[in-house]
């Protein structure tokens, strides 16, 4: 929830290099303000969302086993109960979108969260689930910019190529996130990169692009050693202890690095503005 919607604060404060529009939203403004209703925009999407992915008989029975205080295994809810309550926060989010923006981002989400926990999305094919992975936390991102920004985003080109950019980052790496839960995946038959490839490819693959896109984003902004230095740092890290660590402990940690990481991808157009400012592109 977090570095979705800290892309859209960082993103909007930036929105001159994507040739969106300005505001006048001064900087206390954006973080006592702008901010937080971007938060809660994030919010207010994934809630129901998470609820979704909780539902399945199949996802309770996975659960009973991994992560037994959730509501539904413990048995502080019903399926029922869930279900109303997944719809009810459903028609909030959207409520939310029409009030404070975001709202195409909103029905995006609906639509991949049913195709992600209703139709086998995440289960059948690991590219379907890293497709789904990255326009959904594309749309978390980009909602929260609009939300931020206070006004539509325009459809551009400068805007879409580094949409694009981030798409095939996450396509391209957020399978990290199955790396620590490939017994729970193993129960529900689901295909993901590091049960269908196996585990040391699916390593060495993710390293790679870690690797790759820690320069070349920064390059992409054409920044300074400055610009490339967290990323890269990040990355390297990630990579040492994506090919090094491999209990779950520790894969769980280098996905909260992986989250770390993004945060400082997202942080480029930023980072860009402050150094050469909206004529410096």
């Amino acid at each position: 929830m977090f570095p979705q919607s800290i892309f859209g604060a960082a993103t909007a404060y930036a929105a001159c290099l994507l040739s969106q529009p300005t505001t006048s939203y001064d900087t206390s403004s954006w973080l006592l303000i702008r901010y937080p209703l971007a938060l809660f925009w994030t919010w207010s999407n994934l809630l129901p969302f998470n609820i979704f992915n909780q539902l399945s008989i199949e996802a309770i029975e996975e659960d009973r086993i991994n992560k037994p205080w959730r509501p539904l295994p413990s048995g502080m809810i019903s399926r029922n109960q869930a279900t109303a309550l997944m719809l009810t926060h459903y028609v909030f989010a959207v409520i939310v979108g029409v009030s404070i923006g975001g709202l195409r981002q909103s029905l995006l989400l609906i639509a991949l969260g049913l195709w992600y926990n209703g139709f086998g999305g995440a289960d059948r094919s690991f590219i379907v689930r890293n497709v789904i992975n990255a326009f959904g936390i594309l749309s978390f991102a980009s909602g929260a910019m609009e939300v931020a920004l206070g006004t539509p985003l325009l459809v551009n080109v400068p805007s879409m190529q580094w949409l694009g950019i981030l798409a095939s980052v996450i396509f391209s790496t957020v399978q990290i996130q199955d790396l620590y839960d490939m017994e729970g995946d193993s129960i529900r038959n689901r295909k993901t990169m590091p049960l269908v490839v196996g585990d040391l490819a699916a390593r060495w693959w993710t390293a790679l692009m870690i690797s790759t896109f820690s320069v070349l984003c920064p390059a992409y902004w054409r920044l300074g050693w400055h610009g490339f230095a967290l990323p890269l740092g990040l990355g390297t890290l990630i990579t040492m202890r994506t090919l090094s660590y491999r209990t779950v402990e520790a894969d769980k940690r280098t996905f909260q690095i992986w989250n770390a990481w993004m945060v400082s991808i997202y942080f480029l157009p930023l980072a860009q503005l402050l150094v050469f400012g909206c004529l410096g592109e």
